[in-house]
């Protein structure tokens, strides 16, 4: 299977970001698309956020993606390494201060908001090639790490990769994660 392809930065800032550019898409949907910029997390990870794994104040805001044995609201999280803190920064930040309850409308329905996106995107002229999908930003949000020199063990952190080798430390502060990404926020 053909995996689809990142978008390219001048896309995100020209296209998608471009003022009233998602305005047709419900305020979940949408805010879900642009949380998915600044934190390459996968689209189910996002619709499935609770409201307390999600820290908009404070000095260094972040969402956390995490398993729940809550009985009423179970949650399954892909791998251990899936399992993380992603700061929050640029339009991602002013999404979830939107949507500080998560998104109740698309608990459960990743693949229907991936529909609704993507119907969304190709409809209004919004990808950059008809390769693109909604899940080409994680792609996307990978490759501005790179671009930007950002240490390779982070990025795996950040995407929910595992890394294949002992494991000391906490992985890194929260400040660290924070101040690193805010060299690839994008202006919005």
């Amino acid at each position: 299977k053909k995996k689809p392809p990142p978008f390219s930065v001048k896309w995100i800032s020209d296209v998608l970001l471009r003022d009233g550019a998602l305005s047709g898409l419900n305020p979940e949907a949408r805010g879900v698309l642009l949380t998915l910029i600044e934190t390459g997390a996968r689209l189910s990870e996002i619709c499935n956020l609770k409201p307390e794994n999600i820290v908009v104040d404070g000095e260094h805001p972040h969402i956390r993606i995490e398993p729940s044995d809550d009985p009423d609201d179970p949650r399954e999280i892909k791998t251990m390494s899936s399992i993380r803190v992603v700061p929050l920064v640029g339009v991602s930040l002013a999404a979830m201060r939107k949507h500080r309850r998560g998104f109740p409308r698309y608990r459960d329905k990743g693949s229907g908001l991936s529909a609704t996106i993507n119907k969304f995107l190709r409809e209004n002229n919004l990808l950059e090639t008809p390769d693109h999908k909604v899940y080409s930003l994680r792609h996307s949000f990978e490759d501005r790490m790179k671009d930007a020199g950002l240490d390779t063990e982070l990025r795996m952190m950040l995407m929910g990769h595992s890394i294949d080798r002992p494991d000391y430390g906490e992985g890194g502060s929260l400040k660290w994660k924070h101040d690193e990404l805010l060299k690839i926020a994008l202006p919005f």
